[in-house]
């Protein structure tokens, strides 16, 4: 199992001025975990289209073993911050490769959204018992 642990202290989140930053609140606990998020966003980040076909070599350049490539890329795909293209897709010439995703951060927005719109009551009477019996789901 992947884990995908993510550490969001608005303190911190606040202060978010670059990658390292980045990489210290979706990887919290790993030092290793944190340096190969950065390679692979550097790498699609400065790729052609920002599309990387693979992240052969990057482990050489840097230092870190594949087995902690592949676990990270995982973990980034997992979440939803890289896709995975197919060899299929006519837009990159059918060739295979990473690229961003949007999913993470509109997941993230979401979320936001859904606190937002729950801060208010709406005045109905089925909307305030609704929210009641969220209670005994939880």
């Amino acid at each position: 199992m992947v884990r995908t642990k993510i550490e969001i202290n608005p303190a911190n989140a606040r202060n978010i001025s670059g990658l390292d930053d980045l990489a210290r609140i979706v990887f919290p606990d790993n030092r290793t975990h944190r340096q190969v998020f950065v390679a692979i966003w550097l790498e699609i980040k400065y790729a052609e289209d920002q599309f990387a076909p693979s992240f052969t070599g990057i482990e050489k350049d840097n230092g870190f073993s594949d087995r902690v490539l592949e676990a990270v890329r995982a973990r980034m795909k997992k979440m939803g911050l890289l896709k995975r293209i197919s060899h299929f897709n006519p837009h990159h010439g059918h060739v295979g490769g990473w690229t961003f995703s949007d999913r993470f951060g509109n997941a993230l927005n979401k979320v936001a959204q859904a606190i937002n719109d729950n801060k208010r009551p709406t005045g109905r009477q089925t909307d305030e018992q609704k929210d009641r019996d969220s209670l005994s789901y939880v």
